[in-house]
């Protein structure tokens, strides 16, 4: 006897959403993951395991702690994708109503949790290398690689998100799509349109790529004001244009020093003057007058340019925990299912409209991003 398929069990639903919602995800595969068992409210704060590090000692030494160390992540976002069955649609075979409705209900969620990933890993990342798209080559890829490379990023896990237009640039390369560059690799990237892993980067474009804007500020160099400690998280500078617009996602670099640091939050200087919220604290002091300079995030001159990205896995994260099911003591269908293998929690909601002759089914996500380490990571700002 085959299977039957109840159309009203929520956990049939929630199952096959986490099963799309799996598949869909893309920057968000590619960055550390994290779950909080225990049914979450939005705005509530979870604490997450960050991957430990260890450190070679001279033998015999003191045996090193497998306790990871944690971090505080913010449940501040809550999206659902909600539509209506008809009885005529509930009718249909399980598995139309997946493809119909749950798939790209499921996608819908997943693009958001991409867009919202985005929007905060590039902004804490520091270091930068420019592309230019019409003469992008190999080199551009090699020269982002080597920031890493210098900045001691592991070199093992690591991925490049890019644009449609840098992906372009690279399918005509020849290392990424002639036999004679890059032998069997590139005849499946002209199989399948993928440009697969090179140079131990695995690339995966992505049409959620930012692309920033910057305003037009005429005097981009200024100065310490007084000692910056070091660990401060915000620098006082002085002498830019006077009423500068600084926005998030820029970066300041300091003279004679190859640390740099992205700005957190937007700021307009008084007078010339701002201080400046960074995302990591400063590693060394700052000495007073040190010249300052800000990188806008798309160059000067109110220019355009995407934020491409490569990156170590564990530059973000993105949390996830399961969301309440009291609803269905009040009437309403709900079952919350979590995935701790994967870090994903998916929630489907049923309820019934005897006015519309029509079932609603609701599936929503709790979910929270941040930057862990924005030196892991460099941006391949294009234009």
């Amino acid at each position: 006897m085959s299977n039957v398929i109840n159309p009203y069990d929520p956990i049939w639903y929630a199952q096959e959403a986490l099963i799309q919602l799996e598949k869909a995800l893309g920057l968000a595969a590619r960055v550390h993951r994290g779950y909080d068992k225990t049914t979450q409210q939005q705005g509530s704060t979870i604490q997450i395991t960050k991957p430990g590090t260890f450190t070679a000692q001279d033998a015999p030494s003191s045996a090193q702690g497998l306790n990871p160390s944690s971090v505080s992540i913010v449940l501040d976002k809550w999206k659902e994708v909600k539509f209506s069955l008809t009885d005529k649609e509930l009718a249909y075979t399980g598995e139309k109503i997946i493809n119909d409705h749950i798939r790209p209900a499921a996608y819908a969620i997943a693009d958001q949790i991409d867009s919202d990933l985005n929007a905060a890993m590039w902004k804490g990342i520091p270091y930068y290398t420019d592309v230019t798209l019409s003469s992008a080559s190999i080199a551009d890829i090699l020269a982002a690689r080597r920031v890493l490379f210098n900045n001691a990023v592991p070199m093992n896990d690591l991925h490049a998100e890019i644009d449609g237009y840098l992906e372009e640039k690279l399918l005509g390369l020849q290392a990424f799509s002639q036999y004679q560059g890059g032998g069997d690799a590139a005849v499946n990237t002209q199989l399948r349109g993928t440009l697969g892993t090179k140079f131990g980067v695995e690339f995966f474009a992505n049409q959620n790529v930012p692309s920033v804007t910057s305003t037009n500020i005429a005097d981009l160099t200024g100065a310490a004001s007084g000692i910056q400690a070091a660990g401060a998280t915000s620098v006082a500078i002085i002498s830019l244009t006077a009423t500068a617009a600084i926005k998030a996602g820029d970066v300041l670099t300091i003279s004679g020093r190859t640390d740099q640091y992205s700005i957190a939050a937007d700021v307009t200087a008084s007078g010339g003057a701002a201080t400046l919220t960074l995302t990591s604290p400063l590693l060394a002091a700052i000495p007073d007058t040190t010249v300052l300079v800000i990188v806008q995030a798309s160059g000067a001159g109110g220019a355009t340019r995407t934020q491409n990205m490569m990156f170590h896995r564990n530059v973000a994260a993105l949390a996830m925990a399961p969301l309440p099911t009291i609803a269905s003591q009040l009437g309403a269908k709900v079952e919350s299912i979590p995935d701790p293998a994967t870090g994903l929690a998916i929630r489907s909601r049923l309820f019934y409209d005897g006015n519309a002759s029509a079932v609603y089914v609701a599936l929503d996500v709790l979910y929270g991003v941040k930057v862990l380490d924005g030196t892991l990571g460099v941006r391949m700002r294009a234009a």
